[in-house]
């Protein structure tokens, strides 16, 4: 891939902006965590192949994994739904 010259380069000013507005909303509160070496290393590798920085990286996969576990929640509760008012039909046609 051919490489731009710094002098084509523009600066967007506004979309700059903008995400900096949009990460100045954004809560981070800092804690220490107790990782396994072997998963810490894969993060970083995983971090460093994709090039986004390895806490970033965790706090998308811990965000990712929550969202999943919700869902799956979500889709409990509505498959017991189904299954009362399925009994209920039942018993309000007999």
């Amino acid at each position: 891939m051919k490489q731009p010259k710094i002098k084509d380069l523009k600066i967007d000013l506004k979309g700059t902006d903008k995400m900096r507005a949009k990460m100045a909303k954004v809560k981070k509160t800092k804690i220490t965590v107790n990782v396994d070496e072997d998963i810490l290393s894969a993060l970083k590798l995983r971090s460093e192949e994709s090039g986004v920085p390895y806490q970033v990286l965790l706090n998308k996969l811990l965000r990712a994994s929550i969202a999943d576990q919700f869902q799956g929640d979500e889709a409990a509760r509505l498959d017991r739904l189904e299954k009362d008012v399925a009994t209920l039909k039942r018993k309000l046609s007999a």
